[in-house]
């Protein structure tokens, strides 16, 4: 990649923040698996998270990464999506 392409961007998830080496050209959904492995989160595939920005907003993970001019000071924060989470082991008693 060449370096005018390169950035770096700051991702907090769950609270622990990283810099995920990314591509201006990629889309922003591409950093979701770097910033997840390497905070060591490994429990929910990425298609379970979403990142906003600080304001709050989602941000649409198809759209490039150099199309939204992020600051070099900014954070992109990564959470699970709202519902996602704990066990799926549903057991029913019948009586």
């Amino acid at each position: 990649m060449s370096q005018d392409q390169k950035t770096e961007l700051m991702v907090v998830v769950n609270g622990q923040a990283t810099v995920v080496d990314t591509n201006l050209n990629s889309p922003l959904g591409s950093i979701i698996e770097k910033a997840l492995h390497q905070t060591g989160n490994s429990g929910q595939p990425p298609e379970n998270w979403e990142l906003r920005d600080a304001a709050g907003q989602i941000l649409d993970l198809h759209t490039k990464i150099g199309d939204y001019h992020f600051a070099p000071d900014a954070k992109l924060f990564l959470n699970l999506k709202a519902g996602v989470g704990g066990s799926t082991d549903v057991r029913r008693t019948i009586c």
